[in-house]
């Protein structure tokens, strides 16, 4: 059944990784795609500083507002395949804490041990993580955060289930720049029949929040230059954004790994107590383009 289970971690895989043998004893690959909108339009380059709940299964640095804020988000993609996540912040007079869950749903799924006409039995792995951040500032400019993650998994007949800590900082160094480090998903997912390797990274990350800041428009630009601690492949990711009297926002992203190159598109609209997110992923020939969309609050 282990080799069955492979089939969904390499579908998620392939948001930033391209196939390789030691990805395939890694479980949870899903935690690596971006929960939000937002995110997900530069790559989780702007995740440190985005200010988003959802930030929760990114970088716990960047779940910090100057408010409540709650924010949810679906994938539309191929398959009738369901992403979910939801979240919410609060701010306090130095620190932040944040709660999320993240679920995905994979109906009609069928098993075969052999090729034939019909399926020994038609499944709907479940995934789910349930997160809980606490960020604080104990220096100035310096931000320290901390995401721990209950994991659960059923596939066919077993449930799996496990646990991951984030640990992330930032600092907001001179010349307008936030420097950040992050080191993600450590942990474990148990089994009936064995302990699988989480998708485990480290990351670190430099944007420069504003290039240029006139009455109507800012930009911003960042990078992420990281690597896999199970295959210890590298990555680089590159964001831009383009802000427009903060009532719209244009943004655009670019990963890159081993062989493999991904792109993204997306855009925000900011309407006094909401705002909406749109994100537009380029998947690899044969995965169709998810579409991300996300809707925020603040109370």
């Amino acid at each position: 059944m282990k080799q069955k289970a492979l089939v969904f971690t390499l579908l998620f895989s392939m948001f930033f990784h391209p196939l390789n043998a030691e990805l395939l004893n890694s479980g949870m690959a899903f935690l690596q795609i971006p929960s939000s909108a937002q995110s997900a339009a530069t790559m989780t380059v702007f995740s440190q500083s985005g200010q988003s709940p959802l930030a929760i299964f990114e970088n716990p640095v960047g779940i910090g507002n100057t408010q409540t804020t709650f924010a949810l988000s679906h994938h539309f993609w191929f398959s009738d395949i369901n992403m979910d996540a939801l979240a919410f912040s609060i701010p306090f007079k130095k620190s932040f804490m944040g709660f999320g869950l993240n679920y995905v749903r994979i109906p009609g799924v069928e098993i075969r041990e052999t090729p034939t006409d019909e399926p020994l039995a038609n499944v709907e792995p479940q995934y789910l993580a349930a997160a809980a951040a606490y960020t604080w500032s104990p220096i100035p400019k310096v931000t320290i955060g901390f995401t721990g993650k209950y994991l659960y998994e059923h596939l066919y007949t077993y449930t799996d289930n496990g646990f991951a800590l984030d640990i992330a900082a930032r600092w907001n160094a001179p010349s307008m720049l936030d420097v950040s480090f992050i080191l993600q998903n450590i942990g474990y997912l148990r089994s009936d029949n064995d302990e699988n390797k989480l998708p485990a990274t480290l990351t670190i990350g430099i944007v420069r929040p504003e290039i240029f800041e006139g009455n109507n428009l800012n930009g911003a630009i960042g990078l992420n230059l990281g690597s896999s601690l199970v295959s210890g492949e590298a990555f680089a990711q590159a964001g831009a954004e383009l802000d427009y009297r903060d009532l719209l926002s244009i943004r655009g992203g670019f990963a890159h790994t081993g062989s493999e190159n991904r792109q993204s598109i997306g855009f925000g609209i900011h309407l006094e107590r909401f705002t909406f997110d749109y994100a537009y992923l380029f998947m690899p020939e044969g995965l169709n383009n998810p579409h991300i969309l996300t809707i925020s609050y603040q109370p």
